[in-house]
């Protein structure tokens, strides 16, 4: 007996040694990961709604931890993920998951995205017609230069019924030769995103992402078409692949605290954002 009680007292002994070890992993690890986000966290952000989105319900969140933000603005949407790549910029909030998914494919970028937010989808401008119904045979049409905007773009005037796409071609890949039927002989003229609104005085119509169109003030209840945001075009939070176990979970865990959903359901300066499909009901 006196040997089985020691033996038990051993095991207990070895069990308190194991678990106060696996703490102590544990909160090693913790100060690991801490260690591995920078005190002050900059963020790249382009002209549009997400700057005040990050400022407003994300920057107190993140404060409150012990980190400080610092914003790096950029005028387009290819200096943002080189930064983020080369390490100038921690984060940034100013690209869809599609466009992302393109950059890292096509200029093999180690970039990822973390989580997704309330986005605020392309809207279909004009400062001289209030419908397509007004707008003349031959017009001019601004629509994005890069790819996969351009196709998104040509998407949403497929279904707005001014065009047709060849059915051999998916719309995510829609370029301009791929316009089937036109009748209006409408002129599609790629431009850059950020140039599209300040052009209206020079084409007919501009097809804008929802950031520059928040950017430059414009009226969503004027606009003559408005993109169904769907799942892979709703904008995510992306950092360098490297660290998305780190700075990504701190935005990620930020993103989807209570905190944050109740800040904006409560702003009604993002009534009018899809939210994304892992946004708690009401």
């Amino acid at each position: 007996m006196k040997f089985l009680g020691k033996v038990s007292k051993a095991l207990l002994l070895g069990a308190a040694v194991l678990s106060l070890a696996s703490c102590g992993d544990e909160k090693k690890e913790e100060a690991t990961t801490a260690s591995a986000i920078p005190s002050t966290i900059k963020v790249g952000v382009v002209p549009g709604p997400y700057r005040g989105m990050i400022d407003k319900h994300i920057k107190p969140i993140l404060e409150a931890k012990g980190y400080k933000i610092e914003f790096v603005e950029f005028t387009d949407y290819v200096q943002p993920d080189a930064a983020l790549d080369s390490g100038d910029i921690d984060v940034n909030l100013m690209q869809h998951k599609k466009y992302l998914d393109g950059i890292v494919e096509n200029q093999g970028l180690k970039l990822k995205d973390v989580i997704n937010v309330p986005t605020l989808g392309l809207g279909v401008f004009s400062d001289k017609y209030k419908s397509f119904d007004e707008v003349p045979e031959g017009a001019q049409i601004g629509i994005p230069t890069d790819a996969v905007n351009l196709s998104r773009a040509l998407g949403i005037a497929r279904d707005l019924g001014i065009i047709t796409l060849k059915t051999e071609n998916n719309d995510q890949k829609a370029s301009i030769a791929d316009i089937k039927d036109n009748p209006k002989n409408y002129k599609f003229v790629p431009m850059e995103a950020a140039q599209i609104s300040r052009s209206l005085d020079s084409i007919d119509v501009g097809f804008v992402p929802g950031n520059y169109a928040y950017a430059a003030g414009m009226d969503y209840a004027k606009a003559l078409g408005i993109e169904k945001v769907s799942e892979p075009i709703k904008n995510v939070v992306a950092v360098a692949a490297k660290n998305e176990n780190t700075i990504g979970k701190l935005f990620k865990d930020a993103v989807e605290s209570k905190e944050f959903v109740d800040a904006i359901n409560n702003d009604h300066e993002f009534d009018a954002f899809t939210r994304p499909a892992w946004w708690p009901a009401k």
